[in-house]
């Protein structure tokens, strides 16, 4: 464990060479030093500049740092103040001595200080966040597929490519109106739209004639030097029907002979393989037998409930059902939760027989945002999510 006198602090401007050093180290192969420390000192990034990092430090030397950037996610048809958290990382020489997991345990405190109710991440390595009672919530399923294998749906003739300031007038508008409709996207601020839109990837878009837009998605090509393996790759698709969806689908098919492959990351509601007749990952050999893969599972990101109560507040827990918690490193959420007419309350009298049945944060975690807590079904049964999908969906990568 970390010496007593290690402690965690938000970064200055005298810290951000050392921030920028440290996470070109720990991830190879992303911005330089140079690169990251200018984004720091400019504040240039999508999600902040130096004002969202914090430092690790022992004695006068920084042995560690992280990331904290404050989100809006909606889940349920609600929206959560949620606390992500990024780029944790310690100098090669204090690793293994317990300073990361310090850290985020340090980070989860202050979060809940801060109001956040959840704080989400991707994960280096699931087990190690688990330990902190996070979850993974979100599932895709990686597609690599012919163009020509894609049926040709109706309404492609109505997605066209949208010009830069089409796209970031008309854009963010769609997005915000499908918030409270999508399980688990986060609210976009100008800055992040910016970094969306800066990447310079072809954007199109389906809208009925002379009508509002309907659906985008975000596309990456892949050329190399082989014709045969020139990929469309689909980064980001929203769309706010069924119709939408099939329309810009249906583009896909038709691209058959620009683009050999498509590369989709699907949610697993969409029932993706359904539109494939012979969906077998290109180039891979049979799996067993007259078996074959048809898809690369993707999961994360990992969520973890902070505030407890607020969570079960919005959740209505419903009178007289129960809900017994053990959170390690958040002991306000520990306890017997009671669902009365004034809202949820936490009894800390809790028996034997109540502790045969007791949940891990974790778990909590799990059952909220899959809908299954005591009570949630019924709370949200008015709600209606676009193209009936209850997926976590989270774009952003942070």
């Amino acid at each position: 464990m970390p010496s007593d006198l290690t402690r965690l602090r938000p970064a200055e401007e005298r810290d951000a060479r050392s921030l920028s050093e440290l996470w070109a180290d720990a991830f190879p192969g992303e911005p330089r030093a140079e690169v990251r420390l200018q984004a720091l000192l400019e504040g240039t990034g999508p999600y902040g500049g130096l004002e969202t990092c914090w430092v690790a430090e022992q004695g006068r030397a920084i042995v560690g740092g992280l990331r904290f950037y404050p989100l809006r996610m909606h889940l349920w048809g609600h929206a959560f103040r949620v606390q992500g958290i990024a780029s944790v990382a310690v100098v090669p020489a204090a690793r293994r001595q317990g300073i990361g997991l310090w850290m985020c345990e340090r980070a989860i405190q202050i979060g809940l200080q801060g109001g956040a109710a959840l704080s989400a991440l991707y994960p280096f390595r699931a087990a190690f966040y688990e330990r902190m009672g996070y979850a993974l919530v979100g599932e895709l399923h990686r597609y690599q597929f012919r163009a020509a294998d894609l049926p040709e749906l109706p309404g492609s003739d109505r997605v066209h490519r949208l010009g830069r300031k089409e796209a970031a007038r008309l854009l963010p508008g769609l997005y915000e109106s499908l918030l409270p409709e999508t399980h688990g996207l986060v609210e976009r601020t100008p800055e992040m739209w910016r970094s969306v839109f800066e990447q310079d990837d072809p954007i199109y878009g389906v809208s009925p004639e002379g009508g509002e837009l309907r659906g985008y998605f975000i596309a990456r090509g892949e050329r190399g030097r082989i014709p045969d393996r020139a990929t469309l790759w689909v980064r980001e698709l929203l769309a706010a029907d069924e119709r939408a969806y099939q329309a810009l689908v249906g583009w896909l098919s038709v691209q058959r002979d620009q683009w050999r492959q498509i590369r989709y990351d699907a949610l697993p509601g969409e029932q993706f393989h359904l539109l494939l007749p012979h969906p077998r990952l290109p180039g891979r050999p049979s799996a067993r037998g007259l078996w074959f893969p048809s898809a690369t599972l993707l999961r994360g990101p990992m969520l973890r409930i902070l505030d407890l109560q607020q969570v079960l507040e919005i959740v209505r827990l419903a009178e007289g059902d129960t809900l017994s918690v053990s959170d390690a490193q958040l002991p306000e959420n520990s306890g017997r939760w009671v669902g009365t007419a004034e809202g949820p309350k936490r009894c800390d009298d809790e028996g034997e027989e109540e502790e045969r049945g007791v949940r891990s944060i974790g778990q909590v975690t799990e059952l909220f945002v899959a809908g299954r807590l005591p009570g949630q079904a019924e709370r949200f049964r008015d709600w209606r999510p676009a193209q009936g999908l209850t997926d976590f969906r989270l774009l952003d990568v942070f």
